[in-house]
């Protein structure tokens, strides 16, 4: 009976490392970083019965691959009003919509080529357009800082530490109660 006692606070002990280990790891990895990038920023005049071509004006932008991003578009339009047409991913709500001065939207998630093409074929006069396109990741804070990535390198050695323990406290306490 001593033997079981002693086995299971060792038992218990190595328990404890783990969940512990195990809960260091999880908060270090699921605090997210949030990283704003302004990706475009650029005034257009548009002449009347033009329609802007996105490559000649470069309104075209392409997302990061590596995280979860979204676009976060502001257009304010001096003169005559003007029609934006977004093409890409997720930008079903963004086709033929109508400005007259300011124009905020949001593209989440966002991924892969955006293209953004003004309309001015049906105004008499021309348009002035600022455009401002930022890029916003989340991006996991292990992957985010160095600081935070050795912090949970630690948690994950940690965490492999607590389960070989625990494995070979298990493995010992099966063995010792089979010895008579």
């Amino acid at each position: 009976m001593k033997a079981f006692r002693k086995i299971s606070k060792k038992l218990i002990s190595r328990l404890a490392i783990f969940t512990i280990s195990c809960l260091v790891f999880l908060l270090i990895i699921s605090i997210p970083i949030t990283n704003l990038e302004v990706v475009i920023n650029t005034s257009l005049e548009v002449n009347p019965g033009i329609k802007v071509d996105p490559y000649d004006t470069e309104t075209v932008y392409h997302t990061r691959i590596l995280c979860k991003s979204a676009l976060n578009g502001e257009i304010s339009v001096e003169g005559e009003d003007i029609y934006l047409t977004v093409h890409g991913y997720n930008t079903q709500h963004l086709k033929n919509i109508f400005i007259a001065e300011q124009y905020n939207f949001l593209i989440d998630p966002a991924d892969d080529l955006y293209t953004f093409i003004f309309d001015n074929t049906e105004g008499l006069n021309e348009s002035f357009i600022k455009f401002k396109l930022e890029e916003i990741w989340i991006i996991p804070m292990v992957f985010g800082s160095p600081v935070f990535f050795i912090a949970g390198l630690i948690g994950f050695f940690l965490f492999l530490t607590g389960l070989v323990a625990l494995a070979i406290s298990v493995f010992h306490s099966k063995e010792s109660l089979l010895k008579p």
